[in-house]
Formats: C-alpha cells, structure tokens, sequence
C-alpha cells in the first residue's frame, strides 16, 4: 500500500509537471536543446492548463455532481454519523459539516447522537488528526462521550472494515469531501454498510473572474486531489 501510494504520488499532475521540466533542463544542460526545449514548453503549458479555473473544474465535476450537500428532510434516517479524515484543511471543513448535521439533528436526543471520527495519516502515524478533530468538535458544544475515535485505518477501505465492525447495518451519515464521495461510497457499500452520503468541502467555483484563468497553486491542488481519486476508483475496482 505505500508502494502505491509513493507510485500514485509521481503520477499527481504537479509532480510529474515538474519532473517533465526538470528533464528538459538536464538535456538542456546535456545540449540537447531541442528535446530540453519541447520538454520545458510541455511541462509550462500543462502547469498552466491544470492551475486555471475552469479546467481544474471540469476535472473535478464528474466527482463532486454526484451527490448533493444533505438536506432537512433526510436528518432523521440515521443517528450515528461517520467523518473521514482527510489532511488539516479539509478535515475543518468535513468537521464543520459534522457539526451542521448534529446541531440540526431534531429527531433524536442529542445523547443519543453519535459521531465516529475514522482515519489515520499512514505515512505520518505519529500525527493526531483523530484528536485534533474530536477536540474542535467538543470545544463546540458536542460531548465527549458522544465521539468515538477510530484511529487505526490507513485509507477508505480499512475504514469501511473497520466501520463495518462498530456499526453492523446500521445507516449512518458519511461525511467527507465531495471529490471523495463516490469513491467512499461505493467502497463501503461493498463493504456491506448503509452509508448516508453528507459531503463537505466542495471545491468548484459557480462563477468566473478574468483572475480564474490565471495559474493559482489552489487549482492545481485540486487537480491533483482530483487525479488521486480516479487513480483510486480504479485501483478498489482492480483490487475488490
């Protein structure tokens, strides 16, 4: 699984971008001017491509159109909700969108409320994303005793496993990014759970600017994160 991850890493648009003209430099250096050349004019050209707007989210929409924000009328088919972590800035956003659906939930006792925070950095286990996450949602009015910390699995499918043991067939609300949704979805599904699907943390734009088909370094993130999910679907349909 590290292997992968490493591999998957290289094939993010903003590495292999920058490996792209990092080898036209070298030939460029070997005067090997055409070749360095080509190489650099690709590598520039689809940095910009990627970093703009527009394109960034048309990669993206096949991912965050699948499932809308949850509404009103659906906080009543589950009590028990499930946060993905997913890295410090997205995890405030999953985490608020944690907090929406519990303050908003009407048809249960708040004790009775309970949120499961599931998910562990596997290159970095020495983080405490998990407690982080637990202490922004306690110092906002949720109990303690009302958050359940799942802080052993590596990706989205030790986390089905993992739920798939606490909660049984159960429904429970699944929070994560947009982008990360149908991926989540469909790996817990497999794994014999009834996830409710809640995303947060949408990344596309409404409207354009003149600035949005200017390079930004956010686009380009999203792209990447975009690029880490298809490679992700294919490999849970390969491996499952």
């Amino acid at each position: 699984m590290i292997l992968f991850k490493i591999l998957q890493e290289f094939l993010l648009p903003s590495v292999f971008v920058f490996l792209l003209i990092l080898a036209g430099l070298i030939l460029l250096l070997k005067r090997k001017q055409k070749s360095g050349k080509i190489l650099i004019i690709l590598g520039v050209f689809l940095y910009c491509l990627f970093s703009i707007s527009p394109i960034s989210d048309l990669i993206l929409f096949p991912l965050e159109k699948q499932y809308q924000p949850i509404q009103q009328n659906e906080l009543d088919k589950a009590n028990r909700l499930v946060l993905l972590l997913g890295g410090r800035e997205s995890d405030v956003l999953r985490a608020s969108e944690a907090l929406r659906v519990y303050t908003a939930n009407s048809q249960f006792p708040i004790s009775n409320f309970q949120i499961i925070v599931s998910g562990t950095d596997s290159l970095n286990p020495q983080r405490k994303e998990a407690r982080e996450v637990k202490e922004f949602l306690t110092e906002r009015g949720i109990p303690a005793e009302n958050i359940v910390l799942e802080d052993k699995s590596r990706n989205t499918a030790e986390s089905a496993e993992n739920i798939k043991g606490i909660i049984g067939n159960e429904p429970f609300f699944l929070v994560t990014s947009a982008y990360h949704m149908p991926r989540s979805m469909e790996v817990f599904q497999k794994m014999g759970t009834y996830p409710i699907p809640a995303p947060a943390d949408f990344k596309i734009e409404k409207d354009y600017d003149i600035l949005d088909f200017f390079p930004n370094a956010q686009n380009l993130k999203n792209t990447d994160s975009a690029f880490h999910e298809y490679f992700g679907i294919l490999w849970y349909r390969l491996k499952y």
